[in-house]
């Protein structure tokens, strides 16, 4: 009866033990979290670079809460998987209103991410808004292109994302006079979205165009190149898309009369 009841203690005592250490991780945790925030924060507390780290859904709820937020106007977040959860938290958060440029590379936002992001009264200020690899497709995009909030933007970077033509379409149909670089590497835009965009009367102030690796062929890239929609472009990227001899001449012909970059290689 006695080693019992010494079994039992012990037990009793070992489970104490393991949940306090467990809580003292967590306290632990939040202060690493913390100060690692600190750390990534620049001098004047205008920029955040949490790229890389793996935040997750979890690290993005943290810094939803921190006031360390309210006078950053650049925050990347590139490659961390934050998730739908994680977005949703950031965009209740009332500490990002000054944030300008918004880098979420690689965080698997989807279109419900992207919804969060949208409906967010808090995001109101971007400029600058890059969403490569976020599994953002053609519904996704349509929310985002129909909100107010985004007429103002100046660079907006969708590559790699599920975009179709059908995306190209919403693009072209409302006011994105203010875009001034727009990122499409690595969708499913085709000819069909390349001839869409090729006859926009929307884009007049765009400086960069980035439409490589959408399985666009000569007819979709000649119909770019020879566009007069995009006054003001200085870089056409059409790269990865396996042109041929006919891209190659009607880039040639195009700088003749006014030159601009075109990568087609």
């Amino acid at each position: 009866m006695d080693k019992k009841n010494k079994f039992n203690k012990t037990i009793i005592s070992l489970s104490w033990f393991l949940c306090s250490f467990f809580f003292f991780c967590l306290a632990e945790g939040s202060e690493d979290f913390d100060a690692l925030v600190e750390k990534r924060l620049s001098k004047n507390g205008t920029v955040l670079d949490l790229g890389g780290l793996k935040i997750g859904i979890s690290g993005a709820k943290k810094l939803a809460k921190m006031e360390i937020l309210s006078k950053v106007e650049i925050l990347l977040l590139q490659g961390n998987k934050i998730q739908y959860k994680g977005m949703k938290a950031l965009a209740k958060s009332p500490f990002v209103k000054n944030i300008r440029q918004l880098d979420l590379w690689g965080n698997y936002l989807g279109d419900l991410g992207l919804k969060a992001l949208i409906d967010s009264s808090n995001f109101d200020n971007l400029k600058t808004l890059k969403l490569w690899k976020n599994e953002i497709g053609d519904d996704g995009l349509e929310l985002m292109i129909n909100s107010e909030k985004f007429k103002d933007l100046k660079t907006l970077l969708l590559n790699d994302n599920f975009i179709t033509e059908r995306g190209a379409g919403y693009i072209v149909k409302v006011d994105l006079s203010n875009l001034e670089t727009l990122g499409l590497f690595r969708n499913r835009i085709g000819d069909e979205g390349a001839f869409i965009l090729s006859n926009a009367n929307n884009l007049t102030n765009l400086k960069t165009l980035y439409v490589g690796q959408n399985s666009i062929t000569d007819k979709g890239s000649i119909s770019m190149i020879e566009s007069s929609q995009f006054p003001k472009l200085e870089l056409l990227d059409l790269s990865l898309n396996g042109l041929g001899k006919n891209t190659v001449k009607a880039v040639f012909k195009r700088n003749k009369k006014n030159p601009i970059q075109i990568i087609y290689r």
